[in-house]
């Protein structure tokens, strides 16, 4: 027993010892959370630091304006994704419900983006008074607008097209709804999901520079990012200035289609439900990458075996009847 322990300990002392992969792979993470928290803290700053001129047209600062920019957009994105998971999931298991949230959902994607700041700037505003929180909620929820409509209807089609044979699967072994959620339905429409998540990232483009600029009454409050930039540039009709915010909006959509939506498509695509294998499957270097590395791989194994309790527990269970024999 008392050998067991200690081969044990050593086992876990040992994948806490990073590995050639780690020297990659850890600066990498550390330093997108170490982002994630610059942006977030500007958000808690008093709205009076949004000070005359908010933005400046020299390149040095844009770094710091996508940085800004891209927060708004994945907090959009993930506020997307959780409102697709529950809305969609209550469309397409719901006959009653459906009847109402199907149609409400195409009425809400034909409203413009526009639309939508018009009369919920005030309601974010007095959320957060005196805060710059507000107006990026505000810009946030324009963000919102853009992405969540398409996503929710991909994961919809999704739960309503699941294979009939893997649901009696699913029945045959007793599966709970939320097991059956989690291990069957949502594995099954990840693929579109994530195809959806990207082309809803790019829908969010054209918008950033109407949700940067939010407008209560007579007053504008003009956000820090490279929609309020490029606004900026083309008013002052500063082309230099147009040639620099594209290529810092290139720069941005290659890095988050490298650090992100590759890796999320390449995982993906183990759930893909196809008779003959695909040609040739998606690859991602920084998914390869995490799964060489020892050291983030065991910090993060933790949340991973959280996930996978959740997804396995019966939080409703089915009631067991009880078999005839004979």
């Amino acid at each position: 027993m008392r050998d067991n322990v200690v081969r044990y300990a050593g086992l876990t002392a040992r994948r806490l010892i990073p590995n050639r992969w780690d020297l990659v792979a850890f600066p990498l993470v550390f330093g997108l959370l170490v982002m994630a928290g610059i942006g977030a803290h500007q958000t808690l700053a008093p709205i009076s630091a949004l000070k005359e001129p908010v933005v400046s047209l020299d390149p040095i600062n844009l770094p710091e304006y996508a940085l800004r920019t891209t927060l708004r957009m994945l907090i959009a994105l993930a506020a997307s994704l959780l409102f697709t998971l529950i809305y969609g999931t209550l469309a397409a298991k719901s006959r009653r419900a459906e009847l109402v949230l199907v149609p409400l959902l195409d009425i809400l994607q034909s409203v413009p983006v526009l639309g939508y700041i018009s009369f919920t700037v005030v309601f974010f505003l007095s959320l957060f008074p005196g805060r710059v929180a507000g107006a990026e909620a505000a810009a946030i929820f324009a963000i919102f607008t853009s992405q969540a409509w398409n996503m929710t209807f991909s994961f919809y089609q999704s739960l309503r097209t699941a294979p009939r044979d893997l649901q009696e699967a699913t029945r045959n072994f007793r599966f709970s709804a939320w097991q059956r959620f989690w291990r069957l339905e949502v594995p099954f429409a990840m693929p579109g999901l994530v195809w959806n998540m990207m082309m809803s990232m790019s829908g969010g483009w054209f918008f950033v520079v109407a949700s940067e600029a939010v407008t209560v009454g007579d007053k504008t409050i003009v956000l820090p990012g490279i929609g309020a930039y490029l606004a900026q540039a083309i008013a002052d009709k500063n082309l230099p200035a147009v040639g620099w915010v594209i290529v810092a909006m290139i720069l941005v959509i290659l890095a988050y289609d490298q650090l992100m939506f590759r890796p999320l498509v390449a995982w993906a695509d183990k759930f893909r439900f196809e008779q003959t294998g695909a040609q040739n499957a998606p690859q991602s270097w920084v998914l390869d990458l995490l799964y060489r590395s020892r050291l983030v791989k065991s910090l993060g194994s933790p949340v991973g075996h959280l996930l996978k309790i959740l997804a396995r527990h019966r939080f409703s269970p089915l009631s067991a009847r009880p078999m005839r024999l004979g």
